[in-house]
């Protein structure tokens, strides 16, 4: 395969893959628990009495997430052969599909915590859906979101390794501004209030939703990447020179 055709094909799926999952993340019920008065119990109580109804939604979505990050995934892997990794880029760009890699396992374990509790909604009678049963899913729920906080800081700090690894490649027009501004400062803050919220347990739910915002700058950095590589990947041998 060309570098010509690897660059379409990684650009589309640095396109499509961060897409998919923003959509998924966005319609996916119960993602964020909000704050309750009587406790984060009971917080969690109420987000899973929200899914129940669409736990069929839910599995589909938990689904297609994995997918669209295992396509995320092969495209940063693309991007990676078609700029090279040698040199001292290169190493940020080894360093990157490193993180990206684990942060991915972490997830793929994240997305089975997620299954796992909506095919305990699906089987459980709404009427039946209190007590044992409804702590178990909580269970799964709480399993699921901690695991899905440190696949995000490791996808956030891969990312962010590929932005500066981008930063004088001339594949964007301001790559160095970009890179700092939606790829190394989102990871970096992402990073901190993700960790920062275990330790505010007044306003948990509130910090990990300010946390997982920050993925959506370098989204935004990743699909212009994505349609860079699309644009200019008859190119890709200048850019690499």
């Amino acid at each position: 395969m060309t570098s010509a055709r690897l660059g379409k094909i990684a650009g589309w799926l640095l396109v499509i893959g961060p897409l998919v999952d923003t959509l998924v993340s966005s319609l996916r019920p119960g993602v964020f628990p909000g704050q309750n008065p009587d406790g984060h119990q009971a917080a969690m109580q109420e987000a899973i009495l929200g899914i129940a109804p669409h736990s069929t939604l839910v599995n589909l979505l938990v689904d297609l997430g994995f997918v669209a990050s295992f396509g995320l995934l092969v495209g940063f892997w693309g991007l990676k052969e078609v700029m090279g990794d040698s040199g001292s880029q290169g190493y940020l760009r080894k360093l990157g599909m490193l993180f990206l890699m684990i942060g991915l396992s972490v997830r793929t374990g994240a997305f089975a915590m997620n299954f796992l509790m909506s095919v305990t909604l699906s089987y459980t009678p709404a009427e039946a859906l209190t007590g044992e049963a409804l702590n178990t899913a909580v269970m799964f729920m709480v399993m699921g979101g901690a695991l899905g906080v440190f696949a995000t800081i490791l996808t956030l700090v891969g990312v962010a390794f590929f932005a500066g690894s981008l930063m004088n490649v001339h594949l964007l027009g301001a790559d160095r501004l970009l890179a700092r501004l939606l790829g190394v400062a989102p990871a970096i803050v992402g990073s901190l209030l993700l960790l920062l919220a275990t330790f505010r347990e007044d306003s948990v739910f509130t910090l990990y939703l300010l946390g997982n915002a920050a993925v959506f700058f370098q989204i935004a950095w990743v699909i212009m990447v994505g349609v860079a590589l699309i644009r200019k990947s008859d190119s890709l041998a200048t850019l690499t020179a």
